[in-house]
């Protein structure tokens, strides 16, 4: 059977000397890339290229998406993710809302851009990168993540200096780290969602050296975690590794108590944790902090349940450049308070049906060392969507567009999986 494949394969190549699948190959693989290595690439171009680093994502952009169209046109039709159906529908309906905006399009675009731009990348991965591909572009991601880790620890020995604002009133911090990031939440975030996935990998990986690397820089990824000081991404990874160790291995709780206790042993973060509990942090959350900006969210919505105020027009980066609104510091929040009850469960539907398709993809049927970093992307993915409850991650570009480009690999990876059930039954 497998020779009557070649043999097809092979005649297929004699017809056609390059291949659809193999169009622009290089020239994609290049682009994803950059996309794996986002976070170094944009400060980069941003610091000493700035004329470049505002564009460059947008050329990688339009690249991707002419060799996937150059593809499609020579017939490659590869399977999309089962998640693109419900992003479609999402994105529809945000069309609609952009029409419905024209009285002001330059806010109604730009809230449409902000929210849908990121997602666009995912979608694309499946006509650009093989499956095969997939682990490659996961070890460039992983091996950024662990430089940014031992950076952002670096940082902390340096006291690097930090501005008055990142640390509450009362609070004594050596520092918060940022690393190449614009904020400690936007590394946290990262760093969140970047440490699981590295640490599966050091289970995985069978040789010593590699091993012994991938567990280092996993470690240095958690201390930095640790080090932003950013308790929504605390919460967030948390909160993932707790409900995958439930559902799929119980092991991982040994991982929360390990955690849990130097935690409260740690006197900063200790100090910031049970600040949350706090009488003076209530009062602030209630005069001006997430408490006040969530029920903005609903009276935003009072107007207009199922529709909202408008795209742009509450919550996110959008509204706040503009004048018309502060930042939701939930990310749900806003996308209630600016696309409506419609809008919100358009948003639901789509992450729950990606977490849902990489479980039944990826992890269940991940066997072997694969499982390791198949649970340690899921929960990456859970940490990052746990964490938008109480912070506008998917505001940040590097965050947002690293949740979909993970996401995608994942899947692309687990499509190599065909026949490893079998060998491990």
């Amino acid at each position: 059977m497998q020779n009557r494949f070649l043999g097809t394969a092979a005649s297929l190549d004699r017809a056609a000397p390059m291949p659809s699948r193999l169009v622009g190959k290089r020239v994609a693989r290049g682009c994803v890339t950059l996309l794996a290595a986002f976070p170094l690439v944009d400060y980069t171009l941003r610091q000493f290229l700035h004329p470049l680093g505002a564009i460059w994502d947008k050329v990688v952009l339009l690249i991707l998406a002419l060799v996937a169209l150059n593809r499609v046109m020579r017939g490659h039709r590869p399977d999309v993710f089962a998640w693109s159906k419900y992003a479609g529908w999402y994105i529809a309906y945000l069309i609609a809302l952009l029409f419905v905006g024209l009285g002001s399009p330059g806010t109604s675009f730009d809230g449409f851009r902000a929210d849908v731009y990121d997602m666009l990348f995912g979608l694309l991965l499946p006509f650009v990168v093989e499956p095969e591909d997939a682990p490659y572009f996961l070890y460039v991601a992983a091996a950024l993540a662990m430089l940014i880790g031992l950076d952002g620890v670096l940082q902390y020995v340096l006291a690097v200096p930090i501005p008055p604002g990142w640390v509450d009133v009362g609070e004594h911090v050596r520092t918060r780290v940022f690393s190449v990031l614009k904020s400690p939440n936007e590394l946290g975030a990262y760093m969140e969602m970047m440490a699981p996935l590295i640490l599966g990998m050091g289970f995985a990986e069978k040789d010593r050296v590699p091993k012994i690397i991938f567990f280092i820089g996993g470690v240095f990824c958690l201390i930095t975690l640790l080090l932003t000081y950013t308790r929504g991404a605390w919460l967030g990874l948390g909160v993932g590794v707790v409900l995958v160790a439930l559902a799929f291995e119980r092991r991982l709780l040994a991982v929360v108590v390990v955690l849990g206790v130097i935690g409260f042993f740690l006197p900063p973060i200790h100090h910031r944790i049970m600040d949350l509990f706090s009488q003076v942090y209530y009062i602030k959350a209630s005069q001006g902090g997430r408490l006040v900006r969530w029920q903005q969210a609903f009276d935003q919505l009072a107007g207009n349940p199922l529709f909202g105020a408008g795209l742009g027009r509450y919550g996110g980066a959008v509204a706040s450049d503009k004048g018309l609104s502060i930042y939701s510091d939930n990310y749900y929040a806003k996308v209630l308070g600016e696309s409506g009850l419609i809008g919100l469960v358009l948003f639901f539907a789509l992450h729950v049906r990606l977490v849902v398709e990489v479980v039944q993809k990826v992890v269940r049927r991940a066997v072997g060392p694969n499982r390791a970093i198949a649970l340690g992307g899921l929960i990456g993915v859970i940490a990052l969507l746990v964490h938008n409850v109480v912070e506008n991650v998917f505001e940040y570009p590097a965050n947002c567009l690293n949740y979909f480009l993970m996401v995608g690999l994942l899947l692309l990876w687990s499509r190599t999986f065909d026949g490893q059930e079998e060998n491990h039954g």
